[in-house]
């Protein structure tokens, strides 16, 4: 499957600005922020102008919504909120780790007419017909950022979540879990632990 970098994401736990955790400023210590690689993306589809990317790695651990409750869609999760700047957790996915001309070649997904969004089950099984095609392996950085109770051995790949509210309960979401199978029941909305894999159509570049 043929791969492109477009946007940076911290994906290295060791890496930061100036090589340095902590600078002195002003005589004082001071946190540097991560250092951003370029994201890799899975082309699943190509039109002529335009493609369909899907992060190679699950970017992050995130739950799809914040809190337990019901009645939670794809449309007021808190998930969908992060990924297109809607919500702020110390940033946002769209606004923080895209250039303005990369921003200028995101076309809105046309169901759901966000920039930045999840597969739906219809999608993951359309584009990764296989299981092997659906497995996916964390960042460490991502991993980094799990609860213990959560990681997994090194290598090892995570579960991700879907854009599908379950079928049986609509206090889940779908998810492909960690052997590429998708998983129609799902995990509570607020389930520590899931991976993140965004996707987001793009305008091709003219040569």
């Amino acid at each position: 499957m043929t791969e492109v970098e477009f946007g940076r994401y911290p994906q290295d736990p060791e890496a930061y600005v100036n090589g340095k955790r902590i600078s002195i400023v002003d005589r004082k210590p001071q946190f540097n922020p991560l250092e951003q690689q370029p994201v890799k993306w899975l082309v699943l589809a190509e039109e002529e102008d335009k493609m369909l990317l899907l992060s190679k790695y699950a970017l992050e651990y995130m739950k799809f919504n914040d809190w337990d409750t019901f009645d939670v869609t794809w449309a007021n999760s808190t998930l969908r909120g992060w990924l297109n700047g809607e919500i702020q957790f110390d940033g946002d996915f769209l606004n923080d780790h895209f250039s303005e001309d990369e921003k200028k070649r995101i076309i809105p997904h046309a169901e759901t007419n966000d920039r930045v969004f999840l597969l739906s089950l219809d999608e993951t099984l359309q584009y990764l017909p296989s299981n092997h095609l659906r497995k996916c392996l964390p960042t460490a950085c991502a991993v980094s950022h799990l609860l213990e109770t959560y990681k997994y051995n090194d290598g090892d790949t995570c579960n991700w979540w879907l854009r599908t509210i379950s079928e049986d309960n609509n206090r889940y979401t779908m998810a492909v879990n960690r052997k590429g199978m998708y998983d129609r029941h799902g995990f509570k909305n607020n389930m520590h632990g899931i991976g993140v894999r965004p996707a987001l159509w793009i305008k091709k570049q003219r040569p």
